[in-house]
């Protein structure tokens, strides 16, 4: 049977208090727990039957659609029911209002569902049996309350931890007075949610690591420094119809390749960043990024380009176009190779030696205007030194199990000593005629499955299965071209191969990531992108796209928009208006009928009338301490039957009976003596008032 007692005094409170704190919103809290503990020291109650808990239940859901909507605004949809999840104390609010302000100390679980309630109605109308369910909502609200809290912004706080022992124990202890619960089953219980509580935070961090952020997260910190490819892994490559940015035209034409990330090093299928080192010295740690200064401070440009001037950087003829996606953290931003500068307002912008820049949102969804054109470039030239041999170079190494077929496939094409315009247009052709691009890998040979395990795949994939996605030839290509001497990196980020018939916009999903390579340019002094996969890869192989894809396109980019308007100046004062309005509008109707619909309930439900009854009959002052054993005495109960329910409270029956009858007499017998029966009434509560107070009060 559900527990029907109310939570001890003060606890919702002090949890409210404690999830204010945590999740950064104390004086919601502190509002919300004052107008909950009120409940025990004011007289003020409705008459809230099943009509008014259904209300309350459906406006608490309208109250969580709107919060997800909102939230959804400002992150991912990944993200967005947990962060909703953390106003459950507010959403769940109207219930507890009800509870805790209504006249029965439970509610019907058939409230809550639908499938119930037409139970409830069934049974009702064929004269069937129903058994009702009736719980205390204060022991949902508490939890809910410690839920939310867990999933605050200083949820990883050890005062929460602790906090939240130490209520859980709280909310134990009448249950522990009432001897229903053996305090070792209950230490027992409490050890296990501790534990539990403990060993779930770390599965859920663990598959948030795993399964959310994702080894192939584009735009994690450690993804500037380092990035594990597929290479070498069988079956399908498969990646995310979502959009991930948008590219809005301006002025002149849009680039086909937007980077995120370039490196350097290749290793075991991973590609990393490296410095040049001496010969014998350790590996040292990559560039760290360093923040961008803008052009002037009233000025929202800021230079992306390496060492170029502000003037060249900034100037008007250059194509321009604007990308805006969303930035839910600390994110690496797309841009062309030739990029020159960016307009970004309020946002912290930061750029590394391989021209990877990096943004720390302070909104969520970025709008970055982007000048881009020769001669700009945001990385470094490579790190070489003909003076000093001893310098390696990483912009030149091969892998020595890589080596010898590179080697091979070089001298077969004969591209060694050709300028490099012609090496990467003979790779080019090569890759089209002799080389097919696929997501699925499959064995080569099917009964050897331990020697792939072991193989060079680039140099299998060069001579062996000539098949492959974007990281092998990308791969291939950088080998390649080092091996001819020229200083290359790979390069990883999106292809522009969408367009919006309508608006002329490009659309950058999951999957246009894609790869490719870098290579140094002597002549011009410039990196320059080398693409050699088939140019028919983003139309081979389709990847499935749901029915529904266009539907959350449209979402997405209303969104975006709607976020993009809101974060302008001035347009956030408006959206909080036109959110708020309606809901302020509802609470003021509501407030309204609970004014007009309020009624006293106990000793004060009306002092006139109470005052009038207790000059006429004494019993009335049995009503308050006969309170703590039957709860509050329902409207419109007569005292005297309500009464009848404290007898076994107490050790003899014989005087409560006598004080009733002549509690009776007084009212209701116009020949009854009066003064006499009055006198004897007195002397008959006094010992029963003071026994109720001595009694220990009656557990539910």
């Amino acid at each position: 049977m559900a527990d029907t007692r109310p939570a001890p005094r003060l606890l919702l409170g002090a949890s409210l208090l404690l999830w204010g704190g945590i999740t950064g919103r104390p004086l919601i809290g502190l509002i919300i727990a004052v107008a909950v503990e009120a409940a025990h020291w004011t007289r003020t109650r409705w008459e809230f039957g099943n009509p008014a808990y259904l209300r309350a239940w459906q406006v608490a859901i309208l109250l969580l659609v709107l919060t997800v909507g909102v939230v959804w605004l400002d992150s991912s949809a990944i993200s967005a029911l947990p962060n909703a999840m953390t106003w459950l104390p507010v959403i769940l609010f109207p219930l507890q209002f009800v509870q805790s302000y209504g006249i029965r100390r439970s509610m019907s679980l058939a409230n809550l569902s639908l499938f119930l309630r037409k139970r409830r109605e069934h049974s009702r109308k064929h004269g069937l049996p129903f058994r009702d369910i009736r719980f205390c909502f204060d022991h949902v609200y508490f939890c809910s309350v410690l839920i939310s809290a867990s999933l605050g912004q200083h949820s990883r706080s050890a005062f929460l931890f602790v906090a939240s022992v130490v209520l859980v124990i709280w909310w134990f202890i009448p249950r522990l007075s009432g001897k229903r619960m053996k305090p070792v089953s209950a230490g027992l219980m409490l050890l296990t949610a501790v534990g539990g509580g403990y060993a779930g935070e770390k599965i859920l961090d663990y598959a948030y690591e795993r399964l959310l952020i994702g080894r192939y997260q584009l735009g994690s910190l450690e993804y500037s420094r380092h990035t594990r490819t597929a290479i070498g892994d069988l079956g399908e490559i498969k990646q995310s119809p979502e959009i991930q940015w948008r590219l809005i035209p301006r002025h002149g034409e849009l680039p086909r390749l937007l980077r995120v990330s370039s490196y350097n090093n290749y290793l075991n299928t991973y590609w990393s960043t490296k410095l040049p080192k001496r010969v014998g010295e350790e590996d040292s740690e990559p560039l760290e990024f360093q923040e961008l200064q803008s052009v002037g401070i009233e000025d929202p440009f800021r230079i992306t380009a390496q060492n170029a001037d502000t003037t060249t950087a900034t100037s008007p003829a250059f194509p321009q176009f604007t990308v805006r996606g969303g930035t839910p953290r600390k994110d690496l931003f797309p841009l062309p190779a030739n990029a020159g500068s960016m307009v970004l307002p309020a946002q912290n912008i930061e750029i590394n030696a391989f021209g990877s820049l990096r943004v720390d949102p302070q909104h969520p969804v970025a709008d970055a205007l982007i000048l881009w054109g020769d001669p700009m470039d945001t990385a470094l030239p490579p790190w070489s030194d003909p003076g000093d041999p001893d310098r390696e170079s990483p912009d030149l190494q091969i892998p020595n199990n890589e080596e010898p077929a590179i080697r091979r496939f070089v001298d077969q094409l004969g591209i060694r000593d050709l300028p490099l315009k012609e090496k990467v247009a003979v790779l080019r052709g090569h890759f089209a005629r002799e080389f097919t691009y696929t997501r699925y890998l499959s064995l080569p040979d099917p009964k050897a499955q331990d020697e792939y395990e072991r193989a060079n795949f680039i140099s299998l994939f060069l001579e062996e299965t000539k098949r492959g996605h974007c990281e092998y030839f990308a791969t291939a290509t950088v080998f390649l071209l080092r091996e001819c001497g020229v200083p290359t990196r790979y390069a990883t980020g999106f292809a522009v191969v969408e367009r919006d018939p309508d608006s002329g916009e490009a659309l950058l999903r999951g999957t246009h990531g894609h790869a490719w390579c870098t290579a140094w340019d002597e002549a011009r002094q410039t990196w320059i992108d080398v693409d050699l996969t088939p140019p028919d890869w983003s139309g081979t192989e389709t990847p499935y796209m749901p029915a529904w894809q266009g539907l959350l396109d449209r979402w997405q980019i209303l969104r975006d928009n709607i976020l993009v308007w809101r974060s302008q100046p001035g347009n956030m004062a408006i959206a909080i208006v036109i959110v708020c309005l309606p809901l302020v509008a509802g609470a003021a109707l509501a407030a309204r009928r609970l004014w007009r619909s309020k009624r006293q309930v106990g000793p004060y439900r009306d002092r006139k009338a109470a005052k009038a009854a207790l000059a006429l009959s004494p019993l009335g002052l049995l009503e308050k301490p006969a309170t703590k054993h039957l709860g509050e005495r329902p409207l419109g109960t007569p005292l005297s039957r309500w009464l009848l329910d404290v007898r076994p409270a107490l050790a003899s029956t014989d005087q409560l009976d006598e004080a009733i009858e002549i509690h009776r007499r007084l009212r209701f017998d116009p020949t009854a003596d009066a003064d006499s029966l009055r006198s004897r009434l007195e002397s008959l509560v006094a010992p029963l008032r003071r026994e109720l107070k001595r009694v220990p009060r009656r557990q539910a």
